[in-house]
């Protein structure tokens, strides 16, 4: 009787089972991420909301960089796309692709702001943009 007592209470102290993420794996973000991609690449997209926000990938003569902000709740929200210069990109939904011009080194901050039109609750998601240079 002691020996089953002691086995239902060691695992109630265990708690629930969690299992462990993958080695390599990308934690899943709790609530909006910005997934970017840029591309040409060297390297896929690897799995998970994040994506590869940078390339050094040589010689191609522009670069296409695909935003979309991911586990964005079901609603309806207006959209502000900006980048490190205060341009405002023209892109009005949750994903945007800009492009940049090959043969230099590129660093950029892209923005989001998206707006919930029933509370008007706006939040802002950033992603640094790099291309063949250091961030």
């Amino acid at each position: 009787m002691n020996a089953l007592l002691c086995g239902a209470l060691a695992l109630a102290g265990m708690g629930p089972a969690r299992a462990a993420p993958a080695a390599g794996a990308q934690a899943l973000p709790l609530g909006p991420v910005l997934y970017c991609f840029v591309g040409p690449n060297t390297q896929p997209p690897p799995p998970g909301n994040l994506g590869n926000c940078s390339t050094f990938y040589q010689g191609a003569s522009s670069y296409s960089a695909d935003f979309d902000i991911r586990n964005l709740p079901a609603g309806n929200y207006s959209f502000v796309w900006t980048n490190d210069n205060g341009l405002v990109l023209p892109c009005t939904t949750k994903s945007c692709r800009t492009t940049y011009r090959g043969g230099m080194p590129i660093v950029d901050v892209v923005n989001v702001t998206y707006t919930d039109l029933a509370t008007g609750i706006a939040r802002t998601l950033s992603r640094d943009v790099q291309i063949n240079s250091p961030l």
